[in-house]
Order: C-alpha cells, then sequence, then structure tokens
C-alpha cells in the first residue's frame, strides 16, 4: 500500500521535472485514493500530537476503527460534503520570554491534510530551490548549519534575517496564485482553501483566519515553503551576486563578500518581501560584520575566529545561548526528582 502511493508522487516528480511549467489538474481523485489515505494515518499516527477542538484522540479513533475514519473521510471527499472544523489556537512559551501561538486542527482534519500534501508535494518539490532546506524531504537543519559553515569561509557579512509573524501574515491570495502555478485542479485549491479560512478557537472563542497559515497544521510548511520560493527563485535568479541566500522555512541568511553587498542585500530583501506582503522585523533583522561578532541560526551561534591549529581565519559554531537554555530546562524536566 506505501509503495503504491510513493510510486504516484515519483509519477508526479518526474512528470513536474520534465516540464517545470506544467499545470495538474487531475489530482483530487487521488487524495482520497485508499492506499494515500491509510498512509496519511500512519504518518500522522506516528507524530502523536493533542486532539483538535472535537475532543477526539488518537485511542479513541482506534477503539471504533481506523478503517471507519478513513471510509468516512473517502467517501465525504469523494461526494465533496468534507468541510474542515475550526483550528483550536494554543499558546506554548517561548525560551526568550513571551508565548508562540500553536494550532491544532483536528486529527481527521491532519489525515486528509497529510493525503493532500502526500499528492501535491512532489509537484513543487520538482521546482524547489537546493538552498531552502526547511521541512523538505531528505534534507534537514543540520544541512542548513553546514552550508552556512561552509559559506562563510570566503565570506565577511551576513544578513541576519527575521520575517515578522511570517506564518500569521501569508497573505491567502497570493498563496492560492502561486498554487495554481502549478495546480489547475480546482477541487484542490477549494480544499486548500477551506484549511485557510478554517478559523481558529481559542479560549473557547472563534476568530476568522483572512490571512496566515496555523504553526500545527499538517500542510502549513509546504504552504509556507511554496510562499517564499518565489523569494528564493527571485534572488537565485537577479542576486545571487550579492551573497547567498540560505533558507530554513522563514529563518533565512544572505552570506556576502563585504559590507556593499550586506547592505544592497539587506534592501533588495526588504523590497521583494513588501511584495510578498510580508515584513522584516526592525530590531531583529541586521547585517553582521563577522570580523566583530557572530550570529544565530537554528540554535547555533556562528563566529570566525583565529584557529589555534593553523593559526588562519575560520568559521566556527557551537549551541547558542537560547539553544542551551532550552536543553538545560530539559533536563531539569526529565531529572526533576519530585516527578
Amino acid at each position: 500500500m506505501m509503495k503504491k502511493s510513493r510510486e504516484l508522487q515519483r509519477t508526479l516528480y518526474l512528470a513536474a521535472k520534465r516540464s517545470r511549467n506544467r499545470r495538474f489538474h487531475a489530482l483530487y481523485d487521488r487524495i482520497h485514493r485508499p492506499d494515500v489515505l491509510w498512509r496519511a494515518w500512519y504518518e500522522v499516527r506516528s507524530n502523536k500530537g493533542a486532539a483538535g477542538v472535537d475532543g477526539i484522540s488518537f485511542e479513541e479513533i482506534e477503539k471504533e476503527g481506523v478503517e471507519n475514519l478513513l471510509n468516512a473521510i473517502e467517501k465525504e471527499l469523494r461526494e465533496k460534503t468534507y468541510r474542515p472544523k475550526s483550528v483550536l489556537r494554543v499558546t506554548i512559551p517561548k525560551t526568550g520570554g513571551g508565548e508562540r501561538p500553536l494550532g491544532i486542527p483536528t486529527i481527521k482534519d491532519r489525515v486528509v491534510q497529510q493525503a493532500c500534501k502526500i499528492v501535491i508535494e512532489p509537484i513543487f518539490e520538482a521546482n524547489f530551490q537546493p538552498n531552502s532546506y526547511g521541512f523538505r524531504p531528505k534534507k534537514s537543519a543540520t544541512d542548513a548549519v553546514n552550508d552556512v559553515k561552509g559559506t562563510l569561509v570566503r565570506n565577511w557579512w551576513v544578513v541576519d534575517m527575521d520575517i515578522k509573524g511570517y506564518f500569521d501574515s501569508i497573505d491567502h491570495d497570493t498563496l492560492l496564485a502561486l498554487l495554481r502555478r502549478r495546480i489547475s485542479d480546482r477541487r484542490v485549491l477549494k480544499l486548500i482553501t477551506l484549511w485557510l479560512k478554517a478559523g481558529v478557537l481559542a479560549e473557547g472563542r472563534f476568530a476568522p483566519t483572512n490571512t496566515g497559515s496555523p504553526q500545527g497544521g499538517v500542510i502549513s510548511p509546504l504552504l509556507a515553503n511554496i510562499y517564499l520560493h518565489v523569494f528564493d527563485m527571485h534572488w537565485n535568479t537577479r542576486f545571487q551576486n550579492l551573497g547567498r541566500l540560505i533558507r530554513y522555512a522563514d529563518d533565512c541568511v544572505i552570506v556576502c563578500r563585504c559590507r556593499s553587498d550586506a547592505q544592497l542585500a539587506y534592501r533588495e530583501a526588504s523590497n521583494f518581501m513588501r511584495r510578498l506582503k510580508l515584513t522584516l522585523h526592525p530590531e531583529k533583522t541586521r547585517v553582521v560584520d563577522m570580523n566583530k561578532e557572530g550570529f544565530d541560526f537554528l540554535g547555533f551561534y556562528f563566529l570566525k575566529s583565529q584557529s589555534t591549529v593553523s593559526g588562519k581565519i575560520a568559521p566556527y559554531s557551537w549551541p547558542s545561548k537560547k539553544a542551551m537554555k532550552n536543553i538545560r530546562l530539559r533536563i531539569k524536566e526529565i531529572t526533576d526528582r519530585r516527578m
């Protein structure tokens, strides 16, 4: 069963790779194929997670029978009666203080999102750029960290970018326009629109979602990558001579040779973000002189320093203060004798 869905993905990927401008029209029926739905269930189940607004847990679904859930999903999708429930909005504490919002769709909606992701992800993967590492098959944060470290060997300036409230700021019309570049199946586009417009339930109160894609949604990382893919393309086509863009979802750095390149890179990146209706955080986005200081990226602190062995200046990285604080808190939780 898994083999059939992977063969489907490979077929879609190769078709998309052969023609970078092809628009795919027959996708919806593949989302509710039994083999795709079963694989979606296994992948959602393996990620665990809490129940959504309906309060239905994995254990309850398994008690009632997973097949019953998947049959119901298949029927609703086939008859076009499927409607997602609103997303449960919770907040989790941030290490540096404050809270971060997290959206939790129902398990049923997560399965449908995963099935959709299985079908459409290979089409967009065929176009995604090699400098994009976040939430992609066979790519990792470690790959991004190694890319930054290797690029720093011959470069001395960095644009350390922070996109203000990225997931909450994604413009729905812009995102759907980007999806339509590769997908012409209106049923799939409507399905994604339903998730974007499902609204959130926070502390018992419903709020509509006119912008954004909730962090916590299964399909949100893919949609986030599709949205910023145009930035990757724009940069690699027109401004790669200024510096190398390295992106992990919404965490981005541009590694440049000199101050003037970095300053121009900052301006060009800021201008393009405005075209995407996004804003670079004015206090957290900065140009870093690696002769004097370092920067944090994906839990690591990067600094250029003189090697005690060769005497040459080389880039180094180690866990950031924030990452170390998280580790200490986690160790404290695990070793708390009162538990």
